[in-house]
């Protein structure tokens, strides 16, 4: 009797978890249990995969916008004089698609490369991200390629903090339009500004706002995280760039 006894009593647990099995609702909990342990793991996986993808469709935007950047040298060389002038520059700012309609005061623009000019080179690109222009009280210009020639080292170190940087009297710069008839300003102005759109600036008081370091086209370009000063100093490169540093003059 004893043994008997003791063989239900060591049973009833086993018969137990057999019916909670057969219980509906116990089903339902598990099924959805294990369906949510799926879904995230497909979820992280598909994280997973897609991660390369985006480094690598970042790398390609980068790439594409360093290209841009060359075609816009190329063109500006075309100008002997502007030419000249920027191989005097102690560094430039590329901006190859400023948006159209970005011209209206407090308009946004589009991305960009800095390069500093130190020692006869210049450095690798560094990526910002082109904030807000303002350009006198003029409004509905339309938009195209814009170039900002640093003609001196405060320019310069204006990007070098990286985010929020400005490009005008409260930041201590000053900027001069470039014109056919404009020369004799050019040496008033820390900043000489360029643009392909005819008679767009002319006159006009810029001032730029708002330039951000770009982390995802940076660390994409490079393939590692980097900061504005070690590129702007030429601490930093990479064979992509050296298209762009053999299109600049200087």
């Amino acid at each position: 009797m004893l043994g008997k006894k003791s063989f239900l009593l060591g049973s009833a647990p086993l018969l137990l978890s057999a019916a909670l099995l057969a219980t509906p609702a116990f089903a339902a909990g598990m099924n959805n249990t294990m369906n949510s342990t799926k879904s995230n793991g497909a979820t992280m996986g598909a994280a997973a995969t897609n991660a390369p993808n985006n480094q690598q469709a970042s790398k390609k935007d980068a790439r594409d916008l360093v290209n841009k950047a060359v075609a816009e040298v190329k063109k500006m060389e075309k100008d002997p004089k502007l030419k000249g002038l920027m191989a005097k520059a102690k560094g430039i700012y590329l901006v190859p698609e400023f948006g159209r309609g970005a011209l209206i005061v407090g308009g946004r623009g589009g991305a960009g490369v800095v390069l500093a000019h130190v020692n006869g080179k210049w450095t690798d690109p560094a990526f910002y991200d082109f904030g807000a222009i303002s350009v006198g009280a003029q409004a509905g210009a339309s938009g195209g390629q814009v170039a900002f020639l640093l003609m001196n080292q405060n320019a310069v170190d204006a990007f070098k903090s990286g985010n929020k940087v400005s490009l005008n009297a409260g930041a201590g710069l000053s900027i001069v339009t470039y014109s056919a008839n404009g020369q004799a300003s050019w040496g008033k102005g820390d900043i000489v500004m360029w643009s392909d759109t005819a008679g767009a600036y002319a006159g006009a008081t810029v001032s730029v706002t708002d330039l951000n370091w770009s982390d995802t086209n940076n660390q994409a370009y490079y393939g590692r995280k980097v900061e504005p000063s070690a590129i702007l100093a030429g601490r930093v490169t990479t064979p992509d760039a050296a298209k762009l540093k053999e299109a600049l003059p200087g």
